[in-house]
């Protein structure tokens, strides 16, 4: 009975405090009006800040260390600094990559192409057509697995740099002259849905990454980035990839870095050797990687 009475009590005392604050704003805003202050004609959004991981999250910890890398502050040839979520964002991707070359079924399939040894193949991978570059930043490419990720990763980030800035909502380029919704290219990577047929690894993230939409990291890739309006060409599939494409970027990402190895003429940057490989980035997928492997079972789950 007497923790009842509390009770109520604490409830009686609650409820006046709202009541008076109640009271004490309508004065106020009362008293603006009678100032000559008028009330706002339209309501006020507030867009909340994204939410992060929780500090001790896999998640939490990758974004931390691409925060932190010279890769973050580094300004791109023509280009400048990279938006802050674009290299968060790659950074992420990367440690999914990572974590699929442990996958013992089909989501594995991806990354064996990402990761693969360059053979030689200058006209179909990207590696190969950068070899000398990567030669003398010391990066191996030629042994299958993690290094040769690395640098696929490394040349990825560069290139994304080039086609849109690290945009990870970029459109089509207007300038390239009247385009198909199949040909028309969005996203960070400016990749098209014709590309889609070069690999089956390419079609399977596809319906991965519809299947599962929390894996797209677009609220990493938002931040610092600026999205100007611009409208789908076409309609149909190709258009439906446009849209995808440019609102998932996870999947842009690692479906790019299976472009580069596959068909690395599809990238304009690539054929011109313009896009840049920075070895404060490579670094930073060092370190990336040197995370993962100190719980990958965790930690990789921790991704999804």
């Amino acid at each position: 009975m007497r923790d009842a009475k509390i009770f109520k009590l604490i409830f009686m005392v609650n409820m006046s405090a709202v009541a008076c604050a109640a009271v004490l704003a309508l004065a106020v805003a009362q008293n603006a009006f009678a100032m000559g202050a008028k009330p706002p004609s339209t309501p006020v959004t507030v867009t909340p800040p994204r939410a992060s991981p929780s500090p001790g999250s896999g998640g939490a910890q990758i974004e931390a260390i691409a925060a932190a890398s010279s890769c973050s502050r580094y300004g791109w040839r023509n280009r400048g600094r990279a938006p802050a979520g674009y290299v968060k964002g790659v950074a992420l991707a990367f440690a999914r990559s990572l974590c699929r070359l442990t996958d013992p079924g089909e989501l594995r399939a991806p990354a064996a192409v990402m990761s693969q040894a360059s053979v030689g193949d200058a006209y179909s991978d990207a590696l190969a057509h950068y070899s000398a570059t990567f030669a003398s930043h010391g990066m191996e490419i030629d042994v299958a697995g993690a290094g040769a990720l690395r640098a696929v990763y490394a040349l990825g980030l560069g290139l994304g740099m080039r086609e849109s800035s690290g945009t990870y909502c970029a459109g089509n380029d207007t300038t390239a002259g009247p385009e198909t919704a199949s040909e028309a290219e969005a996203g960070p990577f400016q990749t098209s849905y014709n590309s889609m047929g070069i690999a089956p690894e390419l079609r399977a993230l596809y319906v991965e990454y519809q299947a599962h939409p929390q894996r797209c990291a677009l609220s990493v890739f938002k931040e610092g980035a600026s999205c100007p309006a611009q409208a789908i060409v076409g309609s149909g599939a190709g258009a439906a990839y446009q849209r995808f494409n440019k609102s998932c970027p996870a999947f842009a990402t690692e479906y790019a870095m299976v472009v580069l190895r596959d068909l690395r003429r599809h990238f304009g940057p690539i054929n011109r050797h313009e896009a840049e490989v920075v070895p404060a980035c490579a670094a930073m997928f060092q370190q990336v990687q040197g995370f993962v492997a100190q719980d990958p079972s965790s930690i990789c789950a921790g991704l999804e």
